[in-house]
């Protein structure tokens, strides 16, 4: 149509540019397992997100090692309908900050706790 319009020819390109995010099962189990026996206030519910299109620089690291990459959720109280990140309405609750400042402390010290005497396989 825009070619018709236009009196021009176009021709698409594709190059996919980022991989896909893939999460290690079992560490997605043991860090859903670590927050939900974390006992923390703050971190009210784990859920599963469902599969998603978009990807992130955090997929390159997942590639060379196995990994989780979580949300937290960050929705101003009162807000009905939330904008995505990278959309230019988004808003967040700044409180959420310290929930995924804790989130993560709790992840990393089980995981040393447990693996005490070995070295970093994480990173």
């Amino acid at each position: 149509m825009i070619e018709e319009l236009f009196g021009v020819s176009c021709e698409l390109t594709y190059e996919p540019d980022y991989p896909p995010l893939y999460n290690d099962p079992e560490l997605t189990r043991f860090v859903a397992g670590t927050l939900s026996a974390a006992g923390d206030k703050d971190i009210i519910e784990i859920k599963e997100f469902p599969k998603m299109a978009p990807s992130d620089d955090f997929a390159y690291y997942l590639e060379k090692v196995p990994g989780c990459y979580f949300y937290i959720g960050c929705t101003p109280k009162g807000t009905e309908e939330p904008y995505f990140n990278h959309h230019p309405k988004f808003d967040i609750d700044e409180g959420s900050l310290l929930v995924a400042a804790k989130s993560v402390g709790y992840v990393i010290c089980h995981y040393f706790n447990i693996n005490e005497n070995e070295k970093l396989t994480l990173l």
